[in-house]
């Protein structure tokens, strides 16, 4: 397996702005429902820019073996995957990486989850192979195995990359009035290609900078199928090998 570390922190400075009582209430968990299916989140990442995202709750409250999510723990230096009621953490202490699978709890300020316990599989189309490409077609594929696409919806991806630009988050906000700035803040970026992922994703065009980056309505962490470990926040570049699957919630 060959794996590119190419590794740097972008630290943005920091700058005051008013808190908006409109996004501090928005930490409180939402529902949005397809048929019996039951999306959660919990916390809004635009609280991230005036360092609000402070609230949390303990992961043991809702584990459980049908259980996918993606995330970040309190304190929001750690990128958090969840996928078959497993709880992935990834991190780095003083540029050292870490990764693995988390037996303590963990109290969580932001994520987005599902319990499902049925998916169905679709092989991707092999003209879709770059982050774009896959984002601009979610909502049709989503459509075709009979999801409504018009609410948030999680899928898996199982994939060969040539390529992806991961990053890893490294603190709370940094005070930047603009979002996209603020979201990026702090974090360790690299890539990495030739790997098999296995990735938990969730979309929704109408939840931009609230369960995803500003600029996206895909938000998707990942962890390879082989050692070593790793597991992080896919950037915006990803190039797909032919082969992927992309999975949906069986609703039947």
């Amino acid at each position: 397996m060959k794996a590119i570390f190419a590794l740097m922190i972008i630290i943005l400075a920091s700058q005051n702005i008013m808190a908006h009582e409109d996004i501090i209430q928005g930490v409180m968990k939402h529902s949005y429902y397809l048929k019996e299916l039951q999306v959660k989140s919990f916390g809004d990442l635009r609280l991230i820019r005036e360092n609000k995202l402070t609230q949390s709750f303990p992961f043991s409250k809702i584990k459980s073996d049908d259980l996918y999510g993606i995330g970040m723990p309190k304190g929001l230096d750690k990128e958090l995957l969840i996928t078959s009621g497993d709880l992935y953490e990834s991190f780095f202490d003083n540029h050292t990486y870490s990764a693995g699978i988390v037996k303590e709890d963990r109290d969580i300020a932001f994520l987005a989850y599902v319990n499902v316990k049925k998916w169905t599989t679709m092989k991707l189309p092999e003209d879709i192979m770059t982050f774009a490409q896959l984002e601009s077609a979610l909502p049709e594929l989503a459509k075709s195995a009979g999801i409504d696409s018009t609410v948030p919806f999680p899928f898996i991806l199982h994939a060969k990359i040539d390529g992806l630009k991961w990053f890893i988050v490294d603190g709370m906000g940094n005070g930047k009035p603009d979002h996209l700035s603020s979201f990026l803040r702090s974090r360790y970026i690299g890539g990495l290609n030739d790997i098999e992922i296995e990735s938990v994703g969730f979309y929704s065009d109408k939840h931009k900078g609230i369960m995803s980056a500003p600029n996206s309505g895909m938000h998707i962490h990942f962890r390879t199928i082989s050692e070593p470990l790793f597991v992080g926040h896919i950037d915006n570049k990803m190039f797909l090998a032919k082969g992927a699957t992309l999975q949906f919630p069986s609703l039947d």
